[in-house]
């Protein structure tokens, strides 16, 4: 048990620094972690395809869609610029008005959905 745990830790700590050093791609890195779970042991294949089916893997997969797709066509910078500009100084107008927007979204779609939008645009 020791050493599953150990393993598990090592793939951890190895997960944490691709991620932050972004290399490679998350999803890849998401890949080769389930596959190195699965290659030493620690969990079998169906486990490790177990998780593809869970509806909140897949939330979050599409969260990251969502979020590349505001911001590498500039939609993120535009929309934040706009509020930026509206707001001009005053940083309590600006929260004032990034809540309303939020608010409309909000009210008909998830609030999961509605974080993956904002986050790009509030950075």
């Amino acid at each position: 048990m020791t050493t599953d745990l150990t393993i598990v830790l090592s793939l951890l700590g190895a997960a944490v620094l691709m991620f932050t050093l972004n290399r490679p791609r998350m999803d890849a890195v998401a890949l080769m972690m389930m596959v190195a779970l699965q290659l030493t042991g620690v969990i079998t294949v169906d486990e490790a395809l177990a998780g593809l089916s869970d509806s909140n893997i897949v939330l979050i997969a599409v969260l990251f869609v969502i979020g590349d797709s505001l911001v590498r066509p500039g939609i993120a910078q535009r929309l934040g610029d706009r509020l930026a500009s509206r707001a001009g100084r005053n940083e309590a107008w600006l929260i004032v008005l990034l809540m309303v927007m939020v608010a409309g979204i909000g009210s008909v779609t998830s609030s999961t959905g509605v974080v993956a939008i904002f986050i790009p645009i509030v950075l």
